[in-house]
């Protein structure tokens, strides 16, 4: 091969393998500068600019006030880059609602943050001084953010205690369940029902609610103001009045 600069005359081959080098080497080059640029801008663009900058902040999970009162809450500020935005910082405040389960602050790409909640599910409700509030399955009570549903079993009890008689509530088979209504605790092991005929049951701990249910069943037969399944091998019933002719 020769170069057309020097047609015609006999180029040395070390010559022309050295030129070759060099191009390539100039071309790493010219490809090692266009790639930091690339990464320079793309640095620029994820962290700096404001293409991919916080625009909106959405809820899922709940609708209306609530997703307001989580919103106002999290307090995420509108115009910081996407990929700059502290999400735990928002998370933390957010989970104050006590009548949140659980929540997750997400970066939606490219200018979206979706705050996705799970709100508590009352399975009961409790009262404290003169506010109803909703009680979940754990036992949890918390101020809902809409009203409660109708036809939930009041629950009296703190602490354990509370968690203790909604163990108790949710163990109730659905015929029980319908002539319960409230349930009461002081401490865990002393639980106790008032069903809608006034008579009260001794329930006592949550624990053999399969088998305390059955006795109890059998138990209702009689016409009793007291039933003490605590001790389900030997029940009792007090003030026991006679079955009407």
């Amino acid at each position: 091969m020769t170069d057309p600069a020097l047609d015609g005359a006999t180029v040395d081959p070390s010559v022309l393998v050295d030129r070759q080098a060099q191009r390539r080497r100039r071309l790493r080059r010219s490809i090692a500068v266009i790639t930091v640029l690339i990464g320079i801008f793309l640095i620029w663009l994820v962290w700096f600019s404001p293409v991919l900058s916080v625009q909106r902040v959405e809820v899922a999970g709940v609708e209306g006030a609530a997703a307001l009162e989580v919103i106002e809450l999290a307090d995420i500020p509108l115009g910081v880059p996407i990929a700059r935005l502290d999400t735990n910082a928002p998370l933390q405040r957010v989970l104050t609602l006590q009548w949140l389960a659980a929540a997750e602050v997400r970066r939606g790409w490219p200018s979206q943050v979706v705050i996705a909640v799970q709100p508590r599910t009352a399975v009961a409700r409790t009262k404290v001084g003169d506010q109803w509030l909703g009680v979940d399955a754990q036992g949890v009570a918390f101020a809902p953010p809409m009203p409660l549903g109708k036809g939930l079993i009041e629950v009296s009890g703190i602490g354990v205690a509370l968690r203790a008689g909604v163990e108790v509530l949710e163990s109730l088979p659905a015929d029980l369940l319908a002539r319960v209504s409230s349930v009461s605790a002081t401490t865990r092991d002393d639980v106790e029902l008032t069903l809608n005929s006034g008579a009260l049951v001794r329930w006592g701990s949550a624990d053999e609610a399969d088998f305390k249910s059955q006795v109890l069943t059998a138990l209702l037969a009689r016409r009793a103001q007291v039933y003490d399944v605590s001790a389900p091998e030997l029940p009792t019933t007090f003030n026991e009045r006679p079955k009407k002719p």
